[in-house]
């Protein structure tokens, strides 16, 4: 793994002011996974690879569809550690209200992140047979900011704060404020996409994955304190977590987007393989579950007044947009270091 330049640290910090939503992966993340996934389609679904472009940006809006939404929240994790201790995931319902009974826990307890991305790719397929491309482009693009989620090792555990062994922040340290600085997107190296015979077994096999790697994280987080002094806004401390954890965010985020293409493959292939048309110049920014939009109801007023979506949407756009610029500047200004620092030859 790259070592972290002397600039790096101050190029974290300036990051960390720029407005983001919270959620698994940094917003950057989920767009490069969408990204990906369109990519990663087979031969036979070619056509449906330039619709990575209209669906990347927003793999973000389910993060920003909480404000608006109570129950947002409960699709973007499932923690099966809270169940008792032997318990088959794989043979939980179907179906999301059945499945909580059976469990005995409220949706925002366990969440219900499978069901979400199920009950999605279901919505895909239908809209893939009735050839209505603008809501299977939704369904989908929106499915894979759960999917990424759910590759998020610590959206898979009940401590997923570190709150319940004195860790607290440690999810934010690791999703985004590391892995936004340190990843890159040529890193992202999924297995060529495959039909779903079963997609919800599939599902809570990532899950169980995910759940296992959660002490991992956490011990990383440990170890990487104990390096940095006990200092966790120090260059020496993200050096180390991600020395630790890099390799599992690189794989993570490789499986999410092998993951996700082929469950667009499954809609497709299960819809009978339909023609596919020109992709869309963009996608519509309301919720596919319940309408919301991004921006927070007004008091007594409608959900989302349209001006007020707009300005956070731009705002969401510039913000990522400046993430990148920030990154290449950090770049440049490390080679101009080093060049400066170069014995003349």
């Amino acid at each position: 793994m790259r070592r972290l330049p002397r600039a790096g640290l101050a190029l974290v910090v300036l990051l960390a002011w720029i407005p983001r939503p919270a959620g698994a992966w940094s917003g950057v993340q989920h767009i490069q996974i969408n990204k990906a996934a369109g990519r990663n389609v087979p031969a036979d679904m070619a056509a449906f690879r330039a619709f990575s472009r209209p669906m990347a940006l927003p793999g973000i809006y389910p993060d920003l569809w909480k404000e608006s939404d109570a129950p947002e929240g409960a699709r973007h994790y499932f923690e099966p550690d809270r169940l008792p201790s032997g318990s088959d995931i794989r043979a939980l319902p179907r179906d999301p209200a059945e499945a909580c009974a059976q469990m005995g826990l409220p949706p925002d307890d366990v969440g219900v992140a499978p069901w979400a991305i199920v009950d999605l790719l279901g919505q895909m397929t239908a809209a893939m047979r009735a050839t209505n491309w603008l809501w299977a482009a939704q369904c989908g693009a929106a499915m894979g900011h759960y999917v990424a989620d759910l590759h998020m090792p610590l959206h898979c555990t009940r401590n997923y704060n570190g709150q319940e062994t004195w860790q607290v922040g440690v999810h934010e340290r690791f999703e985004s404020e590391m892995t936004r600085f340190f990843f890159r997107a040529d890193r992202i190296a999924p297995a060529p996409a495959v039909h779903f015979a079963d997609p919800f077994a599939e599902i809570m096999g990532w899950i169980d994955q995910s759940a296992r790697l959660a002490p991992e994280v956490l011990r990383a987080d440990l170890a990487a304190k104990r390096a940095a002094n006990g200092r966790i806004d120090t260059e020496r401390y993200y050096q180390k977590l991600w020395d630790l954890t890099g390799d599992l965010v690189v794989r993570q985020i490789s499986d999410a987007a092998f993951h996700l293409s082929s469950l667009w493959y499954t809609a497709w292939v299960d819809a009978g393989q339909p023609a596919i048309p020109e992709p869309f110049d963009e996608l519509p920014t309301v919720s596919v579950f319940s309408g919301v939009g991004i921006e927070p109801a007004a008091e007594g007023g409608p959900v989302g007044a349209h001006s007020a979506q707009n300005r956070k949407f731009n705002l969401i756009i510039w913000s990522v947009m400046a993430g990148f610029a920030l990154l290449a500047a950090g770049s440049s200004l490390v080679r101009i270091l080093r060049n400066r620092k170069a014995p003349a030859k």
